[in-house]
């Protein structure tokens, strides 16, 4: 058609061919090459989370195993020594007080005793390692026992030919050896092994590993996300589902992972609340409640030429009186039933005792010797047996506390330690599959 012009389109003036509108988000696309290589850096991620994850979980696991099956039972004998002997220089002693003869049940307690630590010192000598001071301690306890039975032995045969001055003065020479060499001893013993239970209980709460898998954790998660971001917005698909799997799995072992560790920790601060410092505390009191009752005894045996009996006596039932009240403060109401229990012992026992020195004061030695040997409820052996027996079960109620908790944190950890790693290894293979389809998207 003549006469007609045809306008020329409009020109778009700084937009070059294929550039896309201003509206348009701008994608920086990954290369084949990058993909692979992240890729690579999240299957490596994930590798290295499942073995820094097994390290933590296996250390803390070992720690706890170790605590429950090793340290506490060495723990456990170091306390049988020291309460044993304790025991036995208090038998001892009150079976000189009631005649020529000594009562076949006390010296069969003496023996039982020395037999009993005999027995754990022989086990702790074969378990305990090289501690240069628990070995020490061990010898020096095994070189004194048979001195200590050996004077006992003096002191029985003077008793039995009624030398009874003779009779005081070797059962007053067996009870020093006792108290200031070979009890010393073994409360090192105790002491040291308590503190290497306390050591175990803390490297099974170690903090080191378990917050750098934490830290992995969220690391490789954040990363997946943001991959999958990219790539969803790269490739225009809202789900690489193979990826989704392998973080909803990451995300699983982070929650498991993070459960498991505070059941585990929580198991390990309550066997030492409820578990170990009670059995310490049980133990230190009951050797305590030993010696005030070989104290007594032997005040009556020495016909109170010895006045640091008596001060030790002093010394030693406030000790426990302070041990137990401060244990009661913070104890859940089982293991406050078990303390009140033996303050209400300690109590009884102090009526015992202060019966004892009146008559003791009042020139009433026979009367005194009476209460402080007589089976009746009234006597000595009555109250000290109620107070051993109130602390031996507080003992065995906390060691079955301890055992108990700490077996439940240990089989806290062991589902998650079998499966950590086959997880994990699983999203590292779905991450390879997710990662590939997109690769292959360029061929």
């Amino acid at each position: 058609m003549t006469g007609t012009a045809i306008a020329p389109p409009p020109l778009r003036v700084g937009l070059a061919a294929g550039t896309p509108p201003a509206s348009a988000p701008v994608v920086r696309t990954l290369t084949p090459r990058q993909l692979q290589l992240v890729t690579v850096g999240l299957v490596v991620l994930t590798g290295l989370t499942a073995v820094v994850g097994l390290l933590a979980l296996t250390g803390r696991h070992a720690a706890t195993t170790v605590a429950e099956r090793s340290a506490e039972p060495l723990m456990v004998d170091a306390q049988t020594i020291d309460t044993s002997l304790s025991d036995a220089d208090s038998a001892i002693a009150g079976s000189f007080l009631v005649g020529q003869i000594e009562p076949a049940d006390l010296r069969q307690r003496y023996d039982d005793d020395i037999a009993r630590a005999s027995a754990a010192l022989s086990a702790t000598s074969e378990q305990v390692g090289a501690d240069p001071q628990v070995t020490a301690a061990l010898r020096t306890i095994s070189m004194s026992l048979p001195v200590y039975t050996g004077v006992v032995q003096t002191a029985t045969f003077n008793q039995r030919l009624a030398y009874y001055p003779l009779a005081a003065a070797y059962t007053d020479e067996a009870s020093s050896l006792m108290r200031m060499t070979i009890l010393p001893a073994a409360q090192l013993v105790y002491a040291t092994e308590h503190r290497h239970l306390a050591d175990d209980q803390g490297s099974a709460g170690s903090l080191v590993l378990t917050v750098v898998t934490v830290g992995l954790l969220v690391v490789l998660l954040v990363a997946l996300v943001l991959v999958q971001r990219r790539l969803s917005r790269q490739f225009r698909r809202t789900f690489n589902v193979p990826l989704v799997v392998a973080t909803g799995l990451v995300a699983l072992v982070g929650v498991w992972f993070v459960a498991a560790v505070a059941v585990q920790d929580t198991g390990v601060q309550q066997a030492d609340a409820r578990g170990s410092t009670l059995v310490s505390t049980f133990t230190q009191a009951r050797i305590l409640a030993l010696q005030m009752r070989a104290d007594d005894e032997l005040t009556l045996l020495s016909r109170d030429a010895v006045s640091t009996y008596q001060a030790d006596y002093t010394t030693a039932v406030a000790a426990v009186d302070h041990l137990l009240a401060s244990a009661r403060a913070g104890a859940s109401p089982a293991d406050r039933s078990r303390i009140v229990a033996a303050q209400q012992a300690v109590a009884g026992y102090r009526r015992a005792h202060a019966r004892i020195r009146a008559a003791d004061r009042s020139s009433n030695l026979i009367g005194a010797i009476d209460l402080a040997s007589a089976p009746g409820s009234a006597g000595l052996p009555a109250a000290s047996n109620a107070l051993d027996g109130a602390l031996a079960t507080g003992i065995t109620a906390s060691q079955t506390a301890f055992t108990r908790d700490m077996g439940s944190a240990a089989d806290a950890l062991v589902p998650l330690m079998v499966l950590i790693v086959p997880v994990l290894v699983v999203a590292a293979l779905l991450i390879v599959i997710g990662m590939r389809r997109r690769i292959d998207e360029y061929r």
